[in-house]
């Protein structure tokens, strides 16, 4: 069940179902091939447009490669969770999502260690001229990105993550875009408005197929905020994560 995910949120379109471990329920496979053949001569489109949420690229990969025999396949309508959070970035005009690697690392670390000079972080680094090393700005960097993915790095008060927070926002503005962590909270935000994202446009539902159990809360939630605006349906084996 959603239990916390859904305790103060508003009305979800969610629903679940139990099915039995193995492959793709045949069912959904048939309408896949259907959806993507289109209609025949003479025919109306009664099948509806739905969009497939896979647990794995390997997995999405398999299932394409079985409907690309049948015919030429609209490949918005098969997502990850990873690849979907990416077009949501682009319908709801996120700044570009900042590579974690490389330059963003010198530069965060670089403006930790100013800000650790301006006792930022009096509990890590109680003196202004006390060393500031790149593992003190890996350890919060590694804490943060853990709490963003349970959507809890607002609301930690351990030390240091609110300073850091603060920087990483700042560096936001000055690079002109979305730091990694803060992309599905972002997401959530677009989705709690009215418009509805062009990934989801004509859709009549989202299948979302069976996760592990383990699913980041942050992900959960863009499943949630999704389903204000279209319908999702969950295939779950017994035992495994469900959204409701």
């Amino acid at each position: 069940m959603l239990g916390d995910a859904m305790s103060s949120s508003p009305p979800h379109q969610v629903t679940s179902e139990e099915v039995s471990c193995g492959a793709i329920p045949h069912w959904l496979v048939l309408h896949m091939k259907r959806q993507a053949l289109g209609p025949r001569d003479g025919e109306s489109d009664e099948t509806g447009r739905i969009l497939v949420l896979y647990p794995s690229e390997e997995s999405r990969r398999q299932s394409l490669s079985e409907i690309d025999e049948k015919g030429a396949v609209d490949r918005t309508l098969h997502h990850t969770i990873e690849s979907l959070k990416s077009s949501l970035v682009a319908d709801l005009r996120l700044p570009r999502v900042l590579d974690k690697e490389g330059a963003l690392d010198l530069i965060l670390h670089e403006a930790c260690r100013r800000e650790a000079a301006r006792l930022a972080f009096p509990l890590i680094n109680p003196l202004p001229d006390m060393h500031w090393g790149r593992g003190k700005t890996a350890a919060l960097a590694e804490l943060h990105s853990f709490l963003s993915t349970e959507s809890a790095a607002g609301n930690w008060d351990g030390p240091g993550i609110a300073a850091f927070r603060t920087i990483i926002r700042r560096l936001e503005k000055e690079l002109r875009g979305t730091h990694p962590d803060m992309v599905a909270s972002r997401i959530v935000e677009g989705l709690e408005s009215d418009s509805v994202p062009f990934t989801l446009t004509d859709l009549d539902g989202i299948i979302m197929l069976d996760h592990a159990p383990g699913i980041p809360r942050s992900n959960t939630e863009i499943i949630l905020a999704l389903s204000r605006h279209c319908p999702v349906h969950q295939l779950a084996h017994p035992g495994n994560f469900r959204l409701g």
